[in-house]
């Protein structure tokens, strides 16, 4: 189960805070490449020892849902990034943007 977290960081920090979100994927880019690999050669049969090339296919279809559920996480990582990114974009627009003027009332 995911639980969402919140915490606050100086302005000037938010983009280098989310860089360090994106670099907590990297075991899972890691896995992701390695699993990338194995269900390539899994399907290619070139983990069976034999001369036979006979493809394990429960193996390789193991191999691609451990792939997919790599790529969901580091996707997921991702996501989260881009919505703080471009929460602080839109912070940065408002920043700049000269407040509204409040409209004369005529009595």
């Amino acid at each position: 189960m995911r639980i969402k977290l919140s915490y606050t960081v100086e302005e000037d920090t938010v983009l280098a805070e989310a860089a360090k979100i994106i670099n907590l994927a990297g075991d899972d880019m890691q896995e992701a490449i390695q699993l990338f690999n194995s269900t390539q050669a899994a399907l290619r049969g070139e983990n069976n020892e034999s001369e036979n090339i006979n493809v394990d296919v429960h193996r390789s279809v193991q191999l691609i849902d451990e792939f997919r559920k790599a790529l969901l996480n580091i996707d997921t990582r991702l996501s989260e990034v881009v919505e703080i990114v471009e929460a602080y974009g839109e912070y940065q627009r408002e920043q700049r943007s000269p407040p509204p003027r409040a409209k004369a009332t005529k009595e």
